[in-house]
């Protein structure tokens, strides 16, 4: 019998493997989540034909999420008047659960930046994707 080659990489981060917390509320009703950050990094130019420094601009976060109804209705109990765009400026931890490397990132100072339900005939479960702004992420 041959032995089982190893895996090279190990096991995989997978969605399965994460734990959000909304509000410092684990979130289990969360079926997508995006988070980016962007910097323009423009050259500049002196005498010759090759950049001679690099200048770069201010760093901006961003986001999305997917919610159910039942967690989004249980996030506008946070709210003065039940709408997503009253709550105050909250974090958002993200928790990767792989055996060889736990990752956290933490998500600062968020708010949402619509609101809103999208349903249709036939839906079991209402979902919707809220916009995130976001005023920088902690990867470590």
């Amino acid at each position: 019998i041959m032995a089982q080659p190893a895996l090279i990489n190990g096991k995989a981060y997978d969605f399965t493997q994460i734990i959000v917390s909304i509000l410092g509320v684990p979130t289990a009703g969360i079926t997508a989540l995006n988070y980016t950050e962007e910097q323009e990094k423009t050259n500049n130019f002196g005498a010759g034909t090759r950049p001679v420094s690099r200048g770069h601009g201010a760093i901006e976060a961003s986001g999305s999420i997917e919610l159910s109804m039942n967690e989004v209705e249980s996030l506008r109990d946070a709210s003065p008047d039940g709408s997503l765009l009253k709550i105050p400026a909250f974090n958002i931890t993200v928790t990767y659960l792989n055996l060889q490397k736990v990752v956290t990132h933490k998500l600062k100072n968020v708010e949402f930046t619509n609101d809103g339900v999208e349903t249709s005939q036939g839906d079991t479960d209402i979902k919707r994707t809220f916009d995130l702004v976001i005023s920088d992420i902690q990867y470590r």
